[in-house]
């Protein structure tokens, strides 16, 4: 576990696929919310557990399975309820069979979401947390930006460094390309982004320094 700030949590799984999971801690109680728990069911558990948390609710920034490996156990364990995109709610559904396809030896309790967002923007106001919730389609077409603050949870839409193609269905080069773009023109700067994978990072300064994604949206042309 890793504090990226004084109330949020990195935890990141390195046995069956690497990705990052995030605990949100309320600054002034205890209660947290959980932003893409992947396959790091035990460690995020006894994260709660030492920092005697209170979950109230999970978000994932979009339905792959290393990002919803492990929502049922913590809904069912602490009955809150689960957010996603109803974009991305077949793909979420169908964790098992992308696994499988994967030929990662490994299955997943499906999730089954508790509350679908549907536009292009949504607020989400919880218990002592608020959230904006921006869909950007391209990695899949229920991906999410999910804004806490000055904070971008961007799931695998955008990285530090890299590019996160990887033909991965529904999959989209030319949606992922406007998105980012979007991304760029409508956060500020000094907006940190939290990513699926990899370090995080102020957008402004991968802006200036990744350059396999500049090179992917400015120097090349992209087929869906």
């Amino acid at each position: 576990m890793e504090l990226i700030k004084e109330n949020i949590f990195l935890i990141r799984n390195e046995k069956i696929f690497s990705s990052n999971s995030y605990v949100i801690k309320n600054k002034v109680n205890q209660t947290c919310v959980l932003i893409d728990p992947g396959f790091d069911t035990i460690i995020i558990d006894e994260a709660i557990t030492n920092l005697k948390l209170k979950p109230v609710a999970i978000i994932a920034t979009h339905g792959h399975f290393d990002h919803v490996g492990s929502v049922t156990y913590f809904k069912n364990k602490f009955n809150i309820p689960f957010y996603l995109h109803k974009a991305d709610l077949k793909i979420c559904t169908s964790a098992n069979f992308y696994l499988k396809m994967a030929h990662l030896n490994h299955k997943i309790e499906t999730p089954i979401p508790d509350f679908l967002f549907e536009a292009e923007f949504e607020k989400l106001s919880l218990t002592d947390f608020d959230f904006a919730i921006y869909n950007f389609p391209g990695h899949s077409p229920g991906s999410c930006i999910v804004k806490f603050e000055n904070n971008l949870f961007s799931g695998d839409i955008l990285f530090k460094n890299g590019l996160g193609l990887g033909g991965i269905p529904k999959e989209n080069k030319i949606l992922l390309k406007e998105s980012i773009l979007k991304i760029f023109d409508f956060f500020h700067d000094n907006h940190l982004l939290l990513p699926g994978h990899g370090s995080s990072e102020y957008l402004g300064k991968i802006k200036n320094n990744n350059l396999v994604l500049n090179s992917f949206i400015f120097n090349t042309s992209s087929n869906a």
